[in-house]
């Protein structure tokens, strides 16, 4: 147990931590219960005792209601101790670990009520790098940030030193990217990702997956979460997902620049607004398309993000937003597809087809082509791709070569099918096409001697009818020799006939969904 001085008497062990020991003790002279944290003494020893106590003076002067007071500070025996006012509201950490869940008006008074402290300290140039669960603590019902003064005097000290005491400055799931990997200098909006992993274990029940990127971003969505996660965000009202994808943005420069700005964005995302008739909704719609035709954006369309947002300024809730841009959908002329070579429908599959349309027999390759009106957003090459590996059952390798996305089989065995699909979006139009290379594959290569032998053998009586017996083994080559590439041909175009209906499928759904992503009435979430 720690020695301390004579006027702390300890009554006992209040938690342990990978930093510190926090201590239950009795204030003898001022004749009051405080706690006391002692720091372990390997990261004792590698931060130093003259420069812990220089930077926690500095954190001592910080005086905020939600910010949990620091009494006292010292060493003794080589053991570096800082002294707080006795909390009995326990951690949020507690509550966590609960059977209930935190409604949502708790939650929203818990983040303004941390902002507010954090805000409270960046302006004067402390940051806390620590922010999480176990260093929130209740008093009286108000949330208080505890810990600014070992962040503080953490903050700064060698990194190698730290290294060696295998003690991380900071907490994994809630350390911002850039803190974790220990790249350029920290600011308030580390502070930030870590409120908002908070923020998302509160409202989701563990801290996030993955650091959202640019994409995520852009859209308001997070993507990569398992399917719980996903069925808890898809229940929060309005927009907060979008505020939780921008507080946990995996660049500082996308994230919100003061914790206050991530409590008051949530607020707003969170309120209800009032219900609206259908008819009201759609005109609000009908002028959101009108905005976009007069300040089109890169893609040409409206993001589902950008029109909740200017529902939400009129008193419409994202909801409705959602239900008018799906009965618009219904209603909306479907864009112009159109094929290229231009040819007539291809017969039902009921109905025999006794040649392929679109087998090039010089290249070996089966080749479609489809043209949509309108360029497609970046946004919606995902929906293609697991379009694609759906129709044709198979996983791939999605690559882009500045806005050409290019679809390729993952596995490159003998028996994978050549299937390659392109999307160019360009001239404000969208070419898509798919294109299978045939090859002698497994047992269809037994065509081949069987076509040169019966080539072969037929030449022989061409040759007896030209006495000409003495070029019968060369004419007899050549003619086994062609017969092996009648052969092959031949196989290539069953192949080709069996496979096209289904690529024409492909070709067809990939085009009509290309469509729906550029009508301009719903842009890319159509």
């Amino acid at each position: 147990m720690a020695r301390l001085p004579d006027r702390y008497e300890i009554e006992g062990e209040l938690g342990r931590g990978g930093m510190a020991t926090v201590y239950l003790v009795r204030d003898a002279k001022h004749g009051r219960r405080v706690a006391i944290k002692v720091l372990l003494p390997d990261l004792a020893a590698a931060v130093g005792s003259e420069r812990f106590l220089r930077e926690i003076e500095i954190t001592a002067q910080l005086n905020h209601p939600h910010i949990l007071p620091l009494l006292d500070s010292g060493a003794t025996d080589g053991l570096l101790y800082y002294v707080m006012p006795y909390v009995s509201g326990g951690s949020l950490r507690r509550y966590l670990r609960g059977d209930e869940r935190l409604s949502l008006e708790t939650v929203l008074r818990v983040t303004r009520e941390v902002a507010s402290a954090l805000d409270y300290a960046h302006g004067r140039g402390v940051l806390h790098r620590d922010i999480k669960p176990e260093n929130i603590l209740f008093s009286e019902g108000l949330a208080v940030v505890a810990d600014f003064g070992i962040a503080r005097a953490l903050t700064g000290t060698a990194r190698a030193g730290l290294t060696r005491t295998g003690i991380p400055v900071g907490t994994p799931g809630y350390m911002s990217p850039e803190q974790a990997l220990g790249t350029g200098a920290l600011d308030a909006r580390t502070d930030v990702y870590s409120l908002g992993c908070v923020v998302y274990e509160m409202l989701v029940g563990s801290t996030p997956a993955s650091w959202p990127g640019t994409e995520d971003v852009r859209l308001g969505r997070l993507n990569d979460v398992p399917p719980e996660h996903r069925l808890r965000l898809d229940a929060l009202p309005g927009r907060m997902e979008q505020v939780l994808t921008k507080a946990l943005a995996l660049r500082p420069g996308d994230r919100f620049a003061r914790a206050g700005e991530l409590a008051d964005a949530l607020i707003a995302a969170s309120e209800r607004t009032p219900s609206l008739s259908p008819d009201e909704v759609r005109r609000l719609i009908d002028r959101a398309a009108e905005l976009q035709a007069q300040n089109p954006t890169e893609e040409g369309a409206l993001s589902l993000g950008a029109v909740e947002q200017l529902a939400a300024e009129v008193g419409i809730p994202p909801e409705h937003v959602r239900s008018a841009a799906r009965e618009l959908q219904r209603s909306a002329e479907p864009a112009s597809v159109s094929r290229v070579p231009q040819r007539a429908s291809p017969a039902p599959v009921s109905k025999p087809r006794y040649a392929p349309s679109a087998y090039d027999a010089r290249k070996g390759r089966i080749a479609l082509e489809r043209t949509v009106e309108g360029e497609i957003p970046e946004s919606a090459y995902a929906g293609l791709v697991e379009e694609i590996q759906s129709r044709l059952d198979s996983a791939g390798h999605a690559s882009m070569t500045g806005r050409t996305l290019t679809w390729s089989p993952a596995a490159q065995g003998e028996a994978t099918r050549k299937v390659v699909v392109t999307v160019t979006p360009r001239d404000g139009q969208t070419y898509i096409s798919v294109e299978e290379r045939l090859e002698l594959t497994g047992l269809k290569k037994i065509f081949l001697p069987i076509g040169g032998m019966t080539a072969g053998l037929m030449a022989l009586p061409i040759v007896e009818a030209l006495s000409a017996e003495p070029l019968a083994p060369i004419l007899a080559i050549a003619a086994g020799l062609g017969g092996v590439f009648l052969a092959a041909k031949w196989v290539n175009w069953f192949d080709a006939l069996d496979r096209e209906p289904e690529l024409e499928k492909l070709a067809d759904r990939l085009a009509a969904r290309a469509a729906e992503a550029v009508r301009p009435a719903l842009g890319p979430y159509a």
